[in-house]
């Protein structure tokens, strides 16, 4: 196997995320919090686009998704997804639960070199509320296992909060947020029988169910 093949090299994780006992036996499990002065619609959109992550300050960072749908089965790339930088850090991540503007819930299943050496086990759960007034708050759970050179991380759990509340729904995020509720309208969204989310209704689908 070449160098580039190796870097590339998707290895299944050492306890893949795949339901809710992630937060039981995860070595570190830890919650975020924030409200935001923005409609749900757009904090979610936020979240689930496809621009999702391009706001942090890191080569190629982003997600791609394997497929347009979104629910249930899902399966993502996270990571430095874009370009030359995908020699560094992708990890696969499959949703378990999908409701839209209400709550995610995903975990890694396999990941490329950087994050198989770092991280044993990994997962998110988050849920949106509607507070009214165009307000919205977003509770963020997170559970990880590193592996063991980097296990003492976890003895310091206000290092990960804060990191995860000013990286992940801080100030850039919050300028995304605020960019997504001006130049977008709520989207409607159907879930199949297969929990899968089809495309937004047409104008013409939804004059017709107005009608």
């Amino acid at each position: 196997m070449g160098i580039t093949s190796f870097l590339h090299t998707q290895h299944p994780a050492s306890v893949p995320a795949v339901d809710d006992t992630l937060f039981d036996t995860a070595a570190l499990v830890f919650t975020v919090q924030r409200d935001f002065d923005a409609p749900v619609h757009a904090v979610w959109t936020a979240i689930d686009d496809d621009h999702a992550w391009k706001w942090l300050p890191f080569p190629g960072l982003g997600v791609i998704y394997d497929s347009p749908a979104r629910g249930v089965g899902v399966i993502r790339e996270m990571g430095s997804v874009f370009g030359p930088f995908r020699v560094l850090w992708v990890e696969r991540e499959k949703f378990w639960r999908y409701v839209p503007n209400q709550r995610i819930t995903f975990g890694v299943v396999s990941g490329n070199w950087m994050q198989y050496l770092a991280v044993r086990q990994y997962g998110e759960d988050k849920t949106f509320t509607d507070l009214g007034n165009g307000r919205t708050r977003v509770v963020w759970k997170v559970a990880v296992t590193p592996r063991l050179p980097l296990r003492f991380s976890t003895w310091f759990p206000p290092v990960w909060r804060t990191a995860y509340r000013i990286g992940g729904i801080g100030p850039l995020f919050t300028r995304r947020v605020n960019q997504v509720a001006r130049t977008s309208r709520p989207q409607l969204r159907s879930i199949d029988t297969n929990g899968i989310a089809a495309s937004a209704p047409s104008d013409q689908h939804a004059e017709e169910g107005a009608k």
